[in-house]
């Protein structure tokens, strides 16, 4: 069974796009959830995950970071294996 992904994001923001983009190449699925309008949530999500900017990534469980921290772990093969469900 997949690993579900989350991407919180903003409408406006190009990392959160660039993030999409890296899934969408690895035919990876996940779930937005835009910010935008919930203050309460994004306040929530940054002091759970000690993260101010947008998107924010989380793969099953694992908060990742942004785009720059899961490109980097896509480039050195570690998104594979959280994706499988290895830490």
């Amino acid at each position: 069974m997949p690993v579900p992904v989350t991407i919180y994001r903003t409408r406006m923001c190009p990392y959160c796009v660039m993030a999409k983009r890296l899934f969408d190449r690895l035919q990876v699925a996940y779930t937005e959830v835009y910010l935008d309008d919930k203050h309460a949530l994004r306040e929530e999500l940054s002091q759970r995950y000690n993260w101010q900017t947008v998107p924010m990534i989380v793969v099953g469980d694992t908060f990742v970071g942004g785009y720059s921290d899961v490109s980097e772990l896509e480039r050195t093969g570690k998104l594979t294996r959280l994706l499988q469900g290895a830490a």
